[in-house]
């Protein structure tokens, strides 16, 4: 066995309800032999990852959205097996951040080609995430936002309700004094909304908030907006939701490895989407935590060519990493010729 496959049997869409079976023929033509552990709501990949780490497995792939990418993550973090992703999933953001293609052919030739490259999680209070931790007035919304999900599925009255729950929650939120100490030194008191701290460029619904943003870099990068109007707020998120840089005097933006976060008084807080209570929290990246694949500078330039006719968006630059901390290819099959 060469590789174990991780799947979460919800993936994918309607266009293509035979992706799984689509996947492994892909898998069969290129010689990639794995072994396939589906998820279930009792076992969110966590453990199947783990399990295969201590196994000496040299390589997880993993088949579905960020939630599933996160759990497996968990799983490998401090380990030597390497992970590999095909999203399937609705956002696809760390796919998205690392320049992983969702073209199926495209992403599986990542794995056969691509090269290992260490990257860097985040913790906040003993919890990994991989794209961002949010403070305020995001993290007071998510609720709302879940409701919305949960409502398009089974109850669209559900849904109008929590449409309402979090304009009311939005034009509610006042400004919070907080204290902010990075690296144990500087301070700053700002009077905000909310702050963002961000592993990676894209988050949530493709939020681009912090462009810059580089996976391994051993830094996070701190974002908030110093005594915002509610305007000025709602500007910056449409901005990062169209991936347009925000301009604003009032804009603020720290690299730092760990920030402590004091709000008065205490304010919500989300890593990744998920509940984290509220402040005060410790905020740490963790340098070179997890081996993933990503596409060469050979592959991204093939890609861009492939893609020009059917995607102009897809620039294959990799925003999301510095590319001096590549690593090797990781052997999983045959080469191409």
């Amino acid at each position: 066995m060469n590789a174990l496959l991780i799947v979460n049997p919800v993936s994918g869409t309607p266009l293509n309800p035979d992706w799984l079976t689509d996947l492994l023929e892909v898998f069969k033509q290129h010689n990639l032999e794995v072994e396939v552990e589906l998820t279930t709501p009792e076992e969110d990949g966590q453990n199947l990852a783990a399990m295969a780490a201590s196994s000496g497995i040299p390589l997880v792939i993993v088949a579905g959205g960020d939630g599933t990418i996160e759990a497996v993550v968990r799983g490998l973090a401090h380990t030597q097996t390497v992970l590999g992703i095909i999203p399937f999933g609705t956002r696809n953001n760390l796919a998205a951040s690392l320049n992983i293609p969702t073209d199926l052919i495209q992403a599986v030739r990542v794995l056969i080609e691509g090269e290992s490259c260490p990257i860097d999680l985040g913790k906040v209070n003993g919890h990994y995430f991989l794209e961002v931790v949010g403070v305020g007035l995001e993290a007071s919304l998510f609720p709302c936002g879940e409701g919305v999900k949960e409502g398009v599925k089974k109850n669209h009255f559900a849904a109008i309700k929590s449409i309402f729950s979090g304009l009311k929650t939005f034009f509610e939120f006042r400004h919070h004094r907080l204290v902010l100490r990075f690296d144990g030194k500087r301070k700053r008191h700002p009077r905000t909304l909310q702050v963002n701290i961000c592993n990676s460029p894209r988050y949530g619904v493709e939020f681009a908030l912090a462009p810059d943003a580089k996976m391994n870099d051993g830094k996070l990068d701190v974002i908030y907006l110093d005594y915002p109007s509610k305007w000025d707020h709602l500007l910056h998120f449409v901005s990062a939701m169209r991936g347009q840089t925000f301009d604003h005097e009032r804009l603020r933006n720290y690299q730092v490895s760990k920030i402590e976060v004091n709000g008065y008084p205490p304010l919500e807080v989300h890593a990744d989407g998920t509940c984290m209570g509220q402040t005060p929290i410790t905020v740490e990246v963790v340098p070179n935590a997890l081996k993933i694949l990503v596409p060469t500078t050979k592959l991204m330039e093939e890609f861009t060519v492939e893609n020009s006719n059917s995607d102009p968006k897809n620039s294959y630059q990799l925003t999301g990493l510095s590319r001096s901390n590549l690593g090797q290819t990781v052997n999983t099959g045959d080469q191409p010729d």
